[in-house]
């Protein structure tokens, strides 16, 4: 009896880690996608290349800030020094895909910002749309 018991429990088991396994995979694909496009997004930002990080912008947004004035805005926020993405999550309401990323950004003057980015989907590539700064 105690033999059946074993050999449930490490089928058991075998089956939660596998489906642990899949189901991590299948969240990862959900969100790494967005996560490389908000990381891209900050990474632009802290070797200030602004013309490629506007170049991440939503149709939306690009309405909203010419480049020259999303330069502008940039020119007047701390620097960016490095950055860590903290959180990502994925939606999709009535087929409009969108995604909140959260990332840490520590700037320099020492303060340590908690940042979230709202992307949204436009022609499959994530883009980054709303308040860039």
């Amino acid at each position: 009896m105690l033999i059946v018991v074993g050999v449930v429990s490490v089928l058991l088991c075998a089956g939660g880690l596998t489906g642990g396994y899949f189901f991590f995979r299948a969240v990862q694909k959900a969100t790494g996608p967005a996560r490389q496009a908000a990381d891209g997004f900050v990474t632009d930002l802290e070797s200030g290349n602004a013309g490629a990080a506007y170049g991440r912008l939503c149709a939306d947004t690009r309405r909203d800030f010419t480049r020259d004035e999303f330069v502008q805005g940039l020119n007047g926020q701390p620097r960016i020094r490095s950055h860590r993405i903290v959180g990502v999550s994925v939606s999709d309401s009535n087929g409009r895909v969108s995604a909140l990323v959260t990332a840490e950004l520590k700037l320099d003057t020492g303060f340590v910002d908690q940042h979230r980015f709202p992307l949204v989907k436009e022609d499959g590539q994530w883009k980054m749309c709303g308040q860039p700064f």
